[in-house]
């Protein structure tokens, strides 16, 4: 298949295929709710009423996302979407980059815009110089848009203004917080390297993702801000665009120029796993001499941790894309998520490391995707939240709960 071609995803892992199982009340917002809910269904047992599978305000929903490219991370966060999706009634379409770059992704957009048979929104992430393009094409085909995972590009935002300012049809913006992602990964490498040898850290090289991409200058400039008051460190920011073998060339080439490297800071964790290989290459030995960490709780990440050769993984953005799509349900049928934190909303990350492990396993499964029921997290099926104004950091530690319940940051 020709690379500009899109390719259309409707599921993805072994769980996505699997008959739905709805477990209506799990888990909701705080003990509360939980029983309010509870309570609520054993009522609806004794009068004999049904619960609805299927509300008509929400039938027929279409949703489209791009996905920036074929990575691993992506894929995860579509699949959690389609579990969304499927719990929701969302008709969801997921086209995928093959050329992962921001004019091959407005590409993209622009074959979804000459379909016929359009969707009602589309969700996708910002990037560099053709992000209000692409919000304004958008917005010319009467499609509505979400996007997610990225901030807004500084240089585009006196055009863009935030969601509902500028282009009404622009409902909302989702994105971690990056900048604080950056600053906890460095601080995290500096105390458990401490931790582990009694000694301070004295050099540190990171390695960034793409110049144009917005979570790596963020990221980057949240590791710069900690290095400020850290006071004199020999430290190194070097570009690996988010690639892993090209991550592990430049850390062989470093750990040679730099014997004494103590801290490796990586924007993805693939990136962190390409370190971790030109390091045990060259002799060192990662998780007690070298202390190494990443971004997005990849599979290999986590199974690093688990040896302890990788310290730790910042995650839970796979589930951004599912949190969009939740929003916007709600907005659909008539429960605008504006009073959530505003229309332009942040949320952490969180730590992945060997106490938790287990816990963050379970949030990552497929399986448990399939088990438990989203709706309980929706306004629109479920009465008890209608008043409630979970930010997104509250909405995801939610989403943790049901997935792993006891589940500790």
């Amino acid at each position: 298949m020709a690379g500009s071609t899109p390719v259309l995803v409707y599921s993805w892992w072994f769980g996505l295929i699997m008959a739905r199982y709805h477990q209506h009340g799990k888990t909701c917002r705080g003990f509360v709710v939980q029983h309010r809910a509870l309570f609520f269904l054993i009522i609806c047992q004794v009068l004999g009423f049904a619960l609805p599978t299927h509300a008509a305000p929400s039938a027929g929903v279409k949703v489209v996302f791009l996905s920036p490219d074929t990575s691993r991370f992506w894929h995860m966060v579509g699949g959690f979407m389609q579990a969304v999706a499927d719990d929701l009634e969302i008709d969801l379409t997921i086209y995928t980059d093959q050329d992962r770059n921001r004019f091959s992704y407005r590409d993209l957009l622009n074959k979804v815009l000459e379909q016929p048979d359009r969707p009602d929104y589309i969700v996708f992430m910002c990037k560099e110089k053709v992000t209000h393009d692409m919000l304004t094409r958008v917005g010319e085909a009467g499609i509505k848009v979400f996007t997610f995972n990225t901030s807004v590009p500084e240089e585009e935002l006196a055009k863009t203004g935030q969601p509902r300012e500028k282009l009404p049809h622009w409902i909302g913006h989702l994105s971690p917080d990056n900048r604080a992602a950056g600053a906890t990964l460095a601080t995290e490498l500096f105390k458990r390297y401490q931790q582990k040898t009694g000694n301070q850290a004295n050099m540190l090289v990171g390695l960034s993702g793409s110049r144009d991409s917005s979570a790596a200058i963020h990221r980057n400039e949240g590791l710069r801000n900690m290095l400020e008051g850290q006071g004199s460190i020999d430290h190194q920011l070097l570009f690996a665009d988010w690639d892993q073998e090209e991550a592990r060339l430049k850390v062989e080439r470093l750990i040679a120029r730099y014997p004494a490297l103590d801290l490796i800071w990586n924007a993805s964790d693939g990136m962190a796993l390409g370190a971790i290989d030109a390091a045990r290459a060259t002799g060192r030995k990662p998780g007690e001499d070298l202390m190494v960490g990443g971004l997005d709780w990849e599979q290999r990440a986590l199974d690093e941790i688990g040896e302890g050769r990788m310290a730790l993984s910042l995650g839970r953005h796979f589930m951004g894309g599912g949190l969009a799509l939740l929003l916007i349900h709600d907005y659909h049928t008539g429960y605008d998520f504006a009073g959530q934190g505003g229309v332009s909303m942040n949320y952490s990350l969180a730590i992945a490391d060997r106490d938790n492990l287990g816990g963050v396993r379970e949030v990552m499964d497929p399986a448990n995707w399939d088990e438990t029921d989203f709706r309980q997290f929706s306004k629109h099926y479920t009465e008890a939240l209608r008043g409630d104004t979970a930010t997104a950091s509250e909405l995801l530690d939610d989403f943790m709960g049901a997935l792993s319940p006891g589940f500790q940051r």
